[in-house]
């Protein structure tokens, strides 16, 4: 049997037209929402280890080739996925997020914990009331001022190394390339700092799973904090994972939750 390619399309949504990726037509679906600034490219690599699945993917509002919804927040993002599943006739499917798209899986799961088999949080933030006043006055992370002579590429490529594990450039490249096709490439930050994380504790009663990554200096010393949201959680280190374990990490990204996944069905 042929391995099965990842489709592109468009879904249309109360939400506004939602370009999402899906792969494979049989088996338990999954959901994979990634972080900002970046599209469902950051999981194209991920794809090639998820046999067996049906797997949606899609541009989260605002980011790749999908409309912006009217309102910047991680609801409206949540609603949207909840809008795509609903267009595309899938009542309970497996979620798995990454930073950005870990918070937006979180309130879907949250939201309607019925149409959520299983949650798999990578390096997701809690946020509280301490986080969202650390966050309120933090610099742009993803703003740079355009220069002439082109330095201000280098200085993304630079800053976003300091990030990851091992400086890869085809994982560099593709993260320079989503900030600048992006008119506001923090825009999700904002969505994150202003996002009530405690209004939603205690509310998923299903499986969860906490992907750290150890190597991932914005998310790895803050990695317990989402765990206090679900008591049933378990954790899994990743150890050479970084902010972007999706690519840099793929396969291993993908063994984690498969194997999670076998472990759910055999409770």
């Amino acid at each position: 049997m042929a391995e099965a390619e990842p489709i592109p399309a468009y879904i249309p949504t109360h939400a506004g037209r939602v370009h999402t990726v899906t792969q494979g037509d049989g088996g338990p679906c999954l959901v994979l929402l990634h972080q900002t600034p970046r599209s469902w490219d950051e999981y194209r690599l991920v794809l090639g280890h998820l046999a067996g699945y049906r797997v949606v993917v899609p541009d989260l509002p605002g980011y790749g080739a999908s409309e912006p919804s009217a309102e910047n927040t991680i609801e409206a993002a949540a609603a949207a996925v909840l809008a795509v599943l609903d267009a595309l006739g899938i009542r309970e499917t497996h979620v798995a997020g990454h930073h950005y798209g870990g918070l937006v899986g979180y309130h879907l799961a949250v939201s309607a914990p019925d149409r959520v088999a299983s949650l798999v949080l990578s390096s997701t933030p809690y946020i509280d009331a301490a986080e969202r006043a650390r966050r309120r006055n933090a610099p742009a992370f993803n703003a740079v001022d355009v220069r002439r002579d082109g330095s201000h590429l280098a200085e993304l490529w630079q800053r976003r190394s300091t990030y990851l594990a091992e400086p890869e450039p085809g994982v560099l490249a593709r993260y320079v390339r989503d900030v600048l096709a992006h008119p506001d490439p923090d825009r999700g930050h904002a969505a994150v700092a202003a996002y009530r994380s405690e209004d939603g504790a205690g509310r998923y009663p299903g499986p969860v799973l906490c992907l750290a990554s150890a190597r991932d200096p914005r998310a790895f010393p803050l990695r317990d904090r989402v765990r206090t949201a679900f008591p049933q959680a378990k954790e899994i280190v990743l150890e050479d994972g970084d902010i972007a374990s999706p690519e840099t990490c793929p396969a291993e990204f993908a063994g984690i939750v498969t194997d999670f996944h076998r472990e759910v069905a055999r409770r």
